[in-house]
């Protein structure tokens, strides 16, 4: 299928040659197309976009900006084909301010961040933190996500704050270390200047720190730093240092049922999925499957802030009817990514709600943390 001559031919900064590398092996069985969770709510089609490159070097901006990168069809393709990568870079000729949610202001600060300062952002959380300490913790931007974000029953800063409590609960009196943003969105839009302007500050940052544990909340931060960046720390996220110190920690016994999403970056592209159920577990967590789990798990339904529409919505709504089936309307999702956490909370206090969910969206930390007692 040859696309529509009203769509504008999207020019490439790379050579299309490199793109077509990566679609080579595609032979157009449509696996790809059968998992897809934005083609379960749209015309959206990653096996046309292949054939329509292969053959026409023909993509538009709008089916760019439409892929979530979430994985599935790499995780299912018989060949192989990283179609999350080609994405990636046919990306870096430029976006449209207007292909991004909250008029693009997230991904102007990692631009802002990168050019404009020469400090990380600065957090401020009750409890025992050393500037001296070796092992780390980054809340990455979830303060951001509370003063531009209008949502009023969400509380972002309660992420880094249970982090922090669960560290000292386990004896940790961690290096609140200020960071720029990990970089993962200007990365995976495509703006590689911006990305690599902060990485090359944070790993500056941590190297002169002496850092030799890195502890993050966030998915895309774990990947970023684990992944895309080249430091010799371990990192960890924060369901992985709970399960590490958990025997340290005291668990108030309290049992409740709960499902469990798995985040893109820490399920598909980093493997994690059995810490985060092994730590909801050990807090009481009596843990209700999605029909589709692990690493067949459908994406929150935004990623990197691009295209948050009714598409984005439709795949959020059936994330929450999914999460009624199985813990009830009431019930509660834990998630262990800050992203997810701010789209599912969004849809939740959309002001024309198109629902009347009664679901508790909460990060897994937050869990943890509520589920155990200071000692």
């Amino acid at each position: 299928m040859v696309l529509s001559e009203s769509q504008p031919k999207y020019e490439f900064d790379i050579n299309s040659d490199e793109l077509k590398s990566i679609l080579l092996a595609c032979y157009q069985c449509s696996s790809c197309v059968s998992v897809c969770p934005v083609r379960r709510v749209s015309k959206f089609n990653p096996r046309r976009i292949i054939h329509n490159f292969k053959i026409y070097d023909s993509v538009t901006e709008d089916e760019l900006t439409s892929c979530l990168t979430c994985g599935l069809c790499l995780e299912i393709c018989p060949q192989e084909v990283d179609f999350p990568e080609f994405i990636r870079l046919s990306r870096k000729k430029g976006i449209s301010e207007d292909k991004f949610a909250h008029h693009n202001i997230f991904n102007l600060l990692q631009v802002f961040m990168g050019e404009m300062t020469d400090s990380g952002m600065k957090f401020e959380y009750e409890g025992q933190t050393n500037p001296e300490s070796k092992i780390a913790y980054f809340p990455g931007c979830i303060d951001l996500f509370d003063k531009f974000l209008d949502l009023e029953e969400t509380n972002f800063h309660q992420i880094g704050q249970s982090a922090i409590n669960l560290m000292n609960k386990a004896g940790v009196s961690p290096n609140l270390i200020s960071l720029k943003c990990c970089g993962h969105d200007a990365y995976w839009t495509g703006d590689e200047d911006a990305y690599e302007k902060v990485r090359e500050y944070n790993t500056q940052y941590i190297k002169e720190a002496g850092i030799t544990t890195l502890v993050v909340s966030c998915a895309e931060c774990y990947y970023s730093f684990e992944k895309l960046y080249d430091l010799n720390v371990r990192v960890q996220h924060i369901a992985q240092f709970i399960e590490e110190n958990k025997e340290k920690l005291d668990f108030k016994g309290d049992s409740y049922d709960v499902a469990y999403h798995d985040a893109c970056r820490l399920g598909r592209y980093m493997n994690e999925y059995d810490t985060p159920r092994s730590v909801l577990k050990a807090a009481g967590g009596n843990i209700k499957e999605f029909t589709l789990n692990k690493q067949h798990t459908k994406c929150c339904g935004v990623s990197a802030w691009l295209k948050c529409d009714d598409n984005s919505r439709a795949i959020m709504l059936r994330k929450l009817e999914e999460t009624k089936d199985v813990v009830g309307d009431e019930g509660t999702l834990a998630v262990g990514c800050t992203k997810c956490f701010a789209h599912l909370n969004c849809v939740m206090e959309d002001r024309k709600p198109q629902h009347n969910f009664q679901i508790k969206i909460k990060e897994l930390g937050m869990i943890v943390d509520e589920s155990t007692s200071s000692k």
